[in-house]
This record gives structure tokens, C-alpha cells and sequence, in this order.
């Protein structure tokens, strides 16, 4: 069988042989990631792993004003577009990304008194955070040029040598050094900038641009109006922490982002498959054939509502395991924190098709009304509930996301002759929504049980495997 599996890797396309490497690869920097948690959250507090977890939402929000994101979509659509000219194409982006960030440091020491006050960083945080700014984005062109080109061996290498040295970094610093919360920052700064600062030169090296009028006019063009789209998934996905900082303290911020750093799992899952399935779901909407879209998108989603239910009832054990007792009121956000998962991925299915058809207003607007809304609820539940609140409110958000999606898909499905209902099951899907989320109840009540607990998750994987025939054979016509 194991001769077999090789034998039919050799025969396969490069693009095939990239595709599977870069899913490996994602696989794996998301596990090396998830590994490191345990160990964070036994060397740090709760409130300094709260102070780790706001910051890392204060970068995120950040780099897209410092950079607009611009190795993101745009310049993978200029490494095909200008496949004749792809080195001066790179460099020119990396010189509007230097001018952007250097642009926004000058904002910032015009005023760094103010913004440290805001923020809650140090001078010395922030100037590592805008060296960061500057130098990570190379690596992000290098690798974004290295999927175009079909170059993943050494693509591959370098994402996982990042992924090994950030974490290694970190923890030599905590070792060493009575920095604490600042060991974990300023070491996951400093490792992927020095990474980056070699990419940052070898791409103006190679590309001898700085500025090209064209280009630089493009990429703002295309950039600039996506600017609230990514801003407003950032709000959605980790403005809760900040949020819970303010309001409630360092501390439940730690125990809040150790749930969402539990929730990767479900993510590199999810991501899997829908990477799978994406490229697959554009063929089939080009040749018009709608029927294996359903039937697969159905099972696809039969199978992680299947997958969620699971992670809910062992939810405990998973604490237990990573955390210490300090994390165990997490034990009532993470089921939430599921479903909710669950719901960006089947908003996920639609928005496939309102990208493939150029709907990206409509994007930005349900992301927007969304992230404002997350916002809102958290002002007003964070105070009277405290940080458990914060998982109600974005499960609210991600579903009013995924019927906001569901509105525009549809329009744009009947502005080309069709109905949203031969594409998807979204019945089915409103079912399984609501059925887990009587479960996720169920499981705040048997918790204390620990053999009816793990009874059921036998019971259901048990039923997965008696019915690979009808689950698995779908995911394998979207691969093939």
C-alpha cells in the first residue's frame, strides 16, 4: 500500500505535489503552534498570558495599516500578471510597503507618549513591533512568489524553520532572562524580523525597484478599499481580547485566549477541507454543474458538525491537559467557542462563491456590519457577565455573518440563472446549527459525567467510521 501511495506521488504534477506540501506545511506550523501553548501557560501567569494575547491582537490590527496587506491577493495576481517582470514586481511592493510602514512610525513618535498610553506597550515593544512591520512582509512576498512558481521544497523549509525558531526563541529568553510576559514578545519580534530582514534584502537585491508608478498605483487601488474588510475579521476574531483586558482585566483575558488557542485544532481541520474543496467548488461553478457541489458541501459540513460536538464533550480533558487549574473556567467558553467555528466555516462556503464572482463589496460590507456589531454586544454583555460573554457575542456576530452571506450569495447566485439552493444545503446546514447548539447545552449538564461524556464521543466516531463509504468518497472527489 505504502509503494503504492509513493508511486502515485511521483506521477503527479508539480502543482498537485505543491498543493499537498503546502497543506502539510500549514498542518504543521499550526500544530508546532498549538504545542507551544501548554508550555506558555505553565512558564506565565494568567495575566501575563493575557498580556502575551493582547498584544498579539494589537500587532495584528496594526500590520494592516502599516502594510494594507499589500501580500495578500493583490500580489499574488501580479506574480501571474506580470510573470515577465515578477523580481521588479516584488520589490517595487516591498518599497510601498517600507514607505507605508515608515509613514506610520513617523505618526506614531509624533506621539509615542499617547499611543503607549493606548496601546498599554512600552516605547521599546513598539519600535521591535514596527521592525516587525518592515522586514515580515519579505517573507511574505518570497513565500506568496514561491506558490506561484510551484517552488515548495524551499518554501516548506523556511515557513517550518520560522515556526521552530519563534517558539525556541521565546522560551531560551524566558529561561535566561526575568522578562516574563516581555520574553514571549519581544522574542517573537525579534526571531521573524531577523528572518524577514534576509528576505527583505535578497528581494532588493533581485528586484532593483523601489518605486514603479504602475505597480504602486495598482496594489492601492486594489488594497486600500479591502482595508475594512480585513480590519473588520480582525475585530471579529480577536478584538474580544482586548476588549476583556479593559474591561475585566489581564487575567480572563489569558483564560479567554487560551480557548482560541485550543480552537486551532478545529481550524487546521476546517482549513484543510475547505482548501480542498475551493479550487474544486470554482471548476464546477465554471461548468455550471451544481449537483456534486450540494452533495459534497452537505457531507463536508455533516462531518464537522460531527467533529465539533466531540471537541465540546471533551472539552475537560482538553483543559486538564494544556492548561492548569487556573484555566478551568475556560471549560464553559470553549463549547461556544466551537459552534462558533462551526459557523465561519459554513460562511466560509458562501463567501467562496461571492469571491469567484467578484462580490467583494458585498464582502467588505457584511464583514463591517459584523465586526461593529461584535463591538457593540461586548460593551454592553462584557461589564454584566464578564469574559464568558465575550464567546456569546462573537457566536451572535459569526451568525449573523453567515446570514448576511447567505443574502448576498443568494442575489448573486439568481444575477447568473440560478438558485443558492442548487449549490447548497442551507436547510441542512440551519438544522445542524440548531441542533448543535441544543447539544452545546447538553454538555454544560454532563459535564460532571465522564463516562457518558466519552460514551457518546465512541458512539459517534463509531457512526463516522461505519459510514466512510458516503463521507469519505466526497472529500476524495473534491482532491481528485
Amino acid at each position: 500500500m505504502i509503494s503504492s501511495i509513493f508511486s502515485r506521488y511521483r506521477t503527479m504534477s508539480v502543482a498537485a505535489k505543491a498543493a499537498i506540501w503546502y497543506s502539510v506545511c500549514n498542518i504543521l506550523q499550526k500544530g508546532i503552534s498549538f504545542l507551544v501553548v501548554p508550555l506558555y501557560v505553565r512558564l506565565l501567569s494568567v495575566s501575563e498570558y493575557g498580556q502575551y494575547s493582547v498584544f498579539q491582537s494589537w500587532r495584528d490590527t496594526l500590520i494592516i495599516l502599516a502594510t494594507l496587506n499589500l501580500y495578500c491577493g493583490i500580489f499574488t495576481k501580479g506574480m501571474v500578471d506580470y510573470d515577465q517582470d515578477r523580481e521588479r514586481y516584488a520589490s517595487s511592493q516591498q518599497g510601498l510597503s517600507t514607505v507605508l510602514t515608515l509613514g506610520l512610525l513617523v505618526v506614531y513618535l509624533l506621539g509615542n507618549g499617547l499611543w503607549n498610553r493606548l496601546l498599554d506597550m512600552d516605547t521599546v515593544t513598539m519600535l521591535l513591533m514596527f521592525a516587525y512591520f518592515l522586514f515580515y512582509p519579505s517573507l511574505q512576498f518570497w513565500s506568496a512568489k514561491q506558490r506561484v512558481v510551484y517552488r515548495y521544497k524551499s518554501m516548506v523549509a523556511v515557513t517550518l524553520m520560522v515556526s521552530v525558531l519563534t517558539p525556541l526563541v521565546c522560551l531560551g529568553l524566558l529561561h535566561f532572562t526575568s522578562l516574563r510576559a516581555y520574553a514571549v514578545i519581544w522574542g517573537t519580534l525579534a526571531a521573524q524580523s531577523i528572518v524577514g530582514l534576509f528576505f527583505y534584502v535578497y528581494i532588493f537585491v533581485k528586484g532593483k525597484c523601489f518605486f514603479h508608478r504602475k505597480y504602486w498605483i495598482q496594489a492601492l487601488r486594489f488594497n486600500v478599499p479591502l482595508v475594512p474588510h480585513y480590519l473588520s475579521l480582525i475585530i471579529l476574531g480577536q478584538s474580544d481580547r482586548i476588549m476583556i483586558k479593559e474591561i475585566c482585566g489581564e487575567s480572563e483575558a489569558g483564560i479567554y485566549s487560551f480557548v482560541y488557542s485550543i480552537s486551532m485544532v478545529m481550524n487546521v481541520i476546517t482549513a484543510a477541507i475547505n482548501s480542498s474543496i475551493v479550487p474544486w467548488t470554482y471548476q464546477k461553478l465554471k461548468e455550471r454543474n451544481y449537483a456534486p457541489l450540494r452533495s459534497v458541501a452537505t457531507g463536508c459540513c455533516a462531518l464537522v458538525t460531527v467533529m465539533t460536538f466531540c471537541v465540546m464533550l471533551v472539552a475537560p480533558e482538553v483543559i486538564w491537559i494544556l492548561g492548569t487549574e487556573e484555566y478551568m473556567p475556560a471549560v464553559w467558553v470553549i463549547p461556544v467557542v466551537a459552534l462558533g467555528n462551526l459557523c465561519t466555516f459554513f460562511y466560509g462556503l458562501y463567501s467562496t462563491i461571492g469571491f469567484y464572482y467578484s462580490k467583494t463589496g458585498y464582502v467588505m460590507i457584511c464583514s463591517l456590519a459584523c465586526g461593529a456589531l461584535n463591538i457593540v454586544l461586548n460593551a454592553v454583555f462584557l461589564p454584566m457577565f464578564g469574559f464568558v460573554a465575550a464567546a456569546y457575542t462573537t457566536l451572535v456576530s459569526y451568525l449573523a455573518l453567515w446570514c448576511l452571506h447567505y443574502a448576498y450569495t443568494r442575489k448573486a447566485c439568481l444575477e447568473q440563472g440560478y438558485r443558492i439552493s442548487q449549490v447548497y444545503n442551507g436547510r441542512a446546514m440551519a438544522l445542524m446549527v440548531g441542533g448543535l447548539l441544543l447539544a452545546m447545552c447538553g454538555c454544560f449538564l454532563v459535564y460532571d459525567n465522564f463516562w457518558l461524556r466519552y460514551g457518546m464521543v465512541a458512539v459517534l466516531l463509531a457512526a463516522a467510521f461505519l459510514n466512510r463509504k458516503k463521507w469519505l468518497p466526497m472529500l476524495l472527489k473534491s482532491q481528485k
